[in-house]
């Protein structure tokens, strides 16, 4: 498993949080050993989590975005939306939060991108709205730590991309 090379003051992407930044590295005690941990504050609603180091990974947790995968992502935005499935709800549901879950930027794009389609074409279930407020949160504040904007205008970019 490759070691994550995170340094205190960096901004990271932790999938069930959002954006947050490395303050500080700690050792715990977990079952019966001492393990080295990030201690990452979440920046939007100042929670502390300890994730320790080899976790990160199966954690989802990634350094922001750069410049090419930046643009990458305006690509995914501008994309035709997937095809809304009009089989099984359940099934639907759980892809979008495995995606929204998965780390993945390009993934979260997908989901912000074809849930706000979908709203404008026939509108959302509740669960879908939900997970759409989520998951568009999400990727406005990691827009908005990378480009230093408010997320605001990172909302509008997003949305001015998908339209």
């Amino acid at each position: 498993m490759k070691k994550a090379d995170f340094k205190v003051g960096d901004a990271v992407f932790y999938p069930a949080a959002g954006v947050g930044v490395v303050e500080a590295m700690e050792d715990i005690y977990i079952n019966g050993q001492w393990e080295q941990c990030f201690v990452i504050r979440i920046c939007e609603n100042r929670a502390v989590i300890r994730i320790p180091q080899s976790n990160i990974q199966k954690n989802g947790i990634r350094p922001l975005l750069q410049g090419k995968r930046l643009k990458e992502l305006f690509k995914v935005l501008a994309a035709k939306p997937m095809h809304r499935a009009t089989g099984n709800w359940a099934e639907r549901y759980k892809d979008l939060e495995r995606k929204i879950n998965g780390g993945s930027c390009l993934e979260l794009g997908e989901v912000v991108r074809d849930l706000t389609r979908w709203k404008q074409e026939k509108g959302l279930s509740f669960e879908e709205a939900r997970l759409l407020q989520t998951a568009s949160n999400y990727l406005a504040h990691e827009i908005a730590a990378i480009q230093g904007i408010p997320p605001e205008i990172a909302f509008d970019r997003i949305r001015t991309h998908i339209e």
